[in-house]
């Protein structure tokens, strides 16, 4: 079972909740909470980042493979986007779950997820990307966020919405070598690429502003929080320097 968590103040998050309902057809089961096939649909009233641990929360209607947040992006550069990104924190929570601390990724989920935002925003002006691992909520399961962005105006476009929604009902474990990434920035384009035109689905990011950060310890938890990864590719050179902590795990080392 996969389980979908539509926050009520999240505008997008809202949107790509109504487009999903009229996708197909929807059994309530509770207050907050839908079920159709293998998918599950849980409203809370806060914000995604802030509600840790609602895997818990799920449990009384089925354990959860993985859970997927329908979220607004923004930034300030205001560029029109799609992306998906697992979650957790390399340094301070700053917003929400816990500091140093990672969830456990879903690589191959994430990249088929990303894969089919690619297809069906052609020709729509929108920038289709990871972005790297970053803020919360903590909880166990493997989980990622799906995200429209970057201004109100995009947060409310039903067409972006629907993408999502789509998204999220198709997305499927497609077999795929897993990585880590290691280098670049926020929105990870040669991870983004590699992704596209290889089998290799990428879990847990560490860009460049992030490597102050980092540390053995927190790459330990990357690779214990990235499912049966097998690479680490490297963008760039400032964080080479774990290259021989990777190898002596038994992760082959790209440099790209």
């Amino acid at each position: 079972m996969i389980a979908i968590v539509i926050s009520k103040e999240d505008e997008a998050s809202v949107c790509i909740g109504k487009e999903l309902m009229s996708l197909q057809k929807w059994e309530e089961l509770g207050k907050n909470i839908y079920r159709s096939g293998d998918k599950l649909m849980y409203f809370i009233e806060d914000t995604h980042l802030y509600h840790d641990n609602i895997d818990e929360e799920i449990k009384k209607w089925g354990k959860a493979e993985a859970v997927i947040f329908a979220s607004r992006h923004s930034s300030a550069s205001e560029k029109k986007t799609l992306s998906v990104h697992p979650i957790g924190n390399f340094g301070e929570a700053k917003f929400g779950g816990k500091s140093r601390e990672l969830v456990k990724s879903a690589p191959l989920l994430m990249r088929n997820a990303l894969k089919h935002l690619q297809v069906k925003a052609e020709g729509m002006d929108y920038n289709v990307c990871y972005e790297v691992t970053h803020h919360g909520p903590y909880l166990s399961t493997p989980a990622f966020f799906i995200e429209t962005g970057s201004t109100q105006k995009e947060w409310n476009d039903r067409e972006a919405c629907r993408v999502i929604a789509e998204t999220i009902i198709e997305a499927k474990n497609e077999k795929a070598d897993t990585a880590i990434g290691i280098g670049g920035g926020h929105y990870a384009p040669r991870f983004t690429d590699i992704a596209m035109h290889k089998k290799i689905a990428f879990g847990h990011m560490i860009p460049d502003y992030q490597l102050p950060n980092i540390d053995e310890d927190m790459i330990q938890k990357a690779i214990d929080a990235t499912p049966d990864v097998k690479y680490a590719y490297f963008h760039g050179k400032k964080g080479r320097k774990f290259k021989n902590f990777f190898e002596d795990e038994g992760i082959e080392c790209i440099i790209k």
